[in-house]
């Protein structure tokens, strides 16, 4: 074979290589192939299955299902309504390769709490009715939701109560996850000794909304991305923060996203007002096409809603702000996030919030 055909031949085999290379690699992937790279938890409220079942969640926009909610009583026992059991969320959860913890507590579920944690016996007999449970039912983890530890002596039954919990959970084959939904800032998070158990969660997960609503003294948004005018109920930038400042790792720590809004009954925010309600994302969508008016904060960075009269704000979060929170977590390192909640974010069958979620923190994907 002569100089020229050996080295035309060479040429065409080389082609062909690159052709067949190029043909077997993937194009165009679909966000939802690719795997997210960071935490995101969502809330799932066991009361609300009858209205949204487990077939409408979208699994793969989440990395974990937190079951909400089982509370403690003060025996030790735990409690758990008939409605709460749910096997179908949990297969279909692990068939998309989603992890499903079992939420213990939440706001008006938490009166159990103190009690439970005070006596070696009764943490004993909560712990293992929780593990029981966790077996049975095939969960994957705890969520603690003690809304709030107030006082020292609760300080300290709490730290005596996770250690305990935590060397139970990772004595399984494989290890039960641990997490906690945590306070905001340092008005209940004063009662914390996060030096003492950051050690056993898995993850830590901050209360990043209801900065303002029928607690507070005057009107403002309910989960601003930073702090303006002077306001010191915080903002999701001011948490971070913190809780850096108390010695949780970036890789522990999760931030919460709001599904939901908070109206008052003012003209504008940081003002006086007599009355605040909640309003879930799917419903937000539904007054803002009815004519109440759009602006978006450039401080905050989240957006609101006025009334056409101008008698009412209504502060909450869309798919920029979302995306917006998701680029700050991915920028200063911290896991991800967590959702309250899920099935307050379905808006004509799409739900835009979690999807924008998921986008963002894919392999690949930019935030918009």
């Amino acid at each position: 074979m002569s100089r020229r055909r050996t080295l035309l031949l060479l040429l065409v085999i080389l082609l062909a290589g690159m052709c067949s290379r190029r043909s077997t690699a993937p194009e165009n992937l679909e966000p939802e192939s690719q795997a997210l790279t960071k935490i995101v938890m969502g809330y799932y409220p066991a009361w609300k299955k009858g209205a949204y079942d487990y077939s409408r969640l979208r699994y793969e926009h989440l990395t974990h299902i937190a079951h909400a909610f089982t509370k403690p009583a003060a025996e030790g026992h735990l409690i758990v309504d008939d409605d709460y059991i749910y096997p179908e969320l949990v297969d279909a959860a692990h068939r998309n390769d989603v992890k499903v913890i079992m939420s213990i507590g939440g706001w008006g579920n938490c009166e159990g709490f103190p009690g439970m944690a005070a006596s070696v016996e009764t943490r004993a007999r909560f712990i293992s009715q929780v593990l029981a449970f966790l077996k049975a039912n095939h969960y994957d983890g705890v969520d603690i939701d003690w809304e709030f530890v107030s006082n020292p002596a609760e300080q300290l039954n709490f730290v005596l109560f996770i250690k305990e919990l935590s060397a139970a959970l990772k004595t399984e084959s494989p290890p039960l996850e641990l997490t906690m939904a945590a306070p905001s800032g340092h008005y209940w998070g004063k009662w914390i000794s996060y030096e003492e158990v950051v050690g056993c969660f898995d993850f830590i997960a901050v209360m990043t909304y209801d900065y303002h609503g029928e607690w507070s003294d005057h009107s403002g948004h309910n989960s601003p991305l930073y702090s303006c005018a002077g306001d010191s109920c915080g903002s999701w930038h001011d948490s971070f923060l913190y809780h850096i400042s108390r010695g949780i790792p970036r890789e522990k720590l999760l931030l919460g996203l709001a599904f939901f809004g908070r109206s008052f009954d003012c003209p504008e925010f940081y003002q006086p007002f007599r009355r605040s309600l909640q309003y879930g994302y799917d419903e937000i969508v539904e007054l803002r096409d009815s004519g109440w008016v759009f602006f978006w904060d450039d401080c905050a960075h989240v957006p609101f809603l006025r009334k056409p009269d101008k008698s009412v704000v209504l502060s909450y979060d869309n798919e920029q702000s979302v995306a917006l929170k998701c680029r700050y977590v991915k920028e200063n390192g911290a896991a991800g996030v967590i959702i309250w909640e899920l099935t307050q974010d379905d808006s004509r069958g799409e739900p835009a919030l979690l999807k924008r979620v998921g986008e963002t923190f894919r392999t690949g994907q930019s935030t918009p």
